[in-house]
């Protein structure tokens, strides 16, 4: 990394990574504090997503072309293709792919404007998107039912937010906003099931299992406050 940042002749604000030891070990750690470097991590499912845009969108031209020929050979057609591609101004960036250089990097990276005001503040109640695969149904909820607690707004680009649980425990990670979904408290919760009965003090008490919340947050529940 030390060679990196010195083959660029400058220090990012900021530096998103994935979660392997490489990045995340005492000496990393050390270079991040050394130049005030904001290491960050996402756990979203969608990974790399400007790499996977460049390549629908490369997919959607090569498919052009196998409709318009009528076959499905590539090979050929691939170096026309990225030749377009690098000479074409791209509305993300402003610029083509071929006239950007070391000393414009910078240039094209804050190009896309980043929103003035973050979508959601620091002690805000969110539940967290869940992506949906191949093989789940439309109709299959989008976000958790566990609730969580934004603790900090990370000004990255694009905006990412630190969040803990109701327990206070922080979650792993950062997450971008189109992740989370702000949310209240909601007046009811739902039991998935009773683990224990106890009597307190002429109190029934059910040890309870909450539908769609870990195990570290079942709770002990007077009988009387079951609708």
């Amino acid at each position: 990394m030390k060679k990196i940042f010195r083959d660029a002749g400058y220090f990012p604000r900021n530096l998103q990574s994935d979660h392997g030891l490489e990045f995340y070990n005492r000496q990393f750690s050390k270079l991040m504090q050394l130049h005030k470097i904001n290491h960050y991590s996402t756990f979203s499912t969608k990974k790399a997503a400007i790499v996977e845009r460049t390549i629908r969108t490369l997919k959607t031209w090569i498919y052009k072309e196998f409709s318009a020929r009528g076959n499905y050979v590539w090979i050929d057609i691939l170096p026309k293709i990225i030749s377009s591609y690098n000479n074409r101004v791209h509305r993300t960036t402003g610029m083509k792919p071929i006239d950007v250089k070391p000393s414009t990097v910078l240039k094209v990276y804050n190009h896309p404007k980043v929103a003035l005001k973050p979508k959601f503040s620091f002690g805000d109640i969110v539940r967290i998107s869940k992506f949906k695969n191949i093989f789940q149904k439309g109709f299959t909820a989008n976000f958790s039912t566990e609730l969580f607690k934004v603790i900090k707004v990370n000004i990255t680009n694009p905006t990412t937010y630190a969040l803990e649980d109701m327990q206070g425990q922080p979650i792993k990670g950062c997450f971008y906003e189109w992740e989370l979904l702000k949310t209240k408290y909601p007046n009811v919760y739902l039991v998935q099931s009773i683990l224990k009965k106890k009597k307190k003090n002429n109190k029934t008490l059910f040890f309870c299992k909450w539908l769609g919340l870990p195990a570290s947050q079942n709770s002990w529940i007077n009988k009387a406050d079951f609708v």
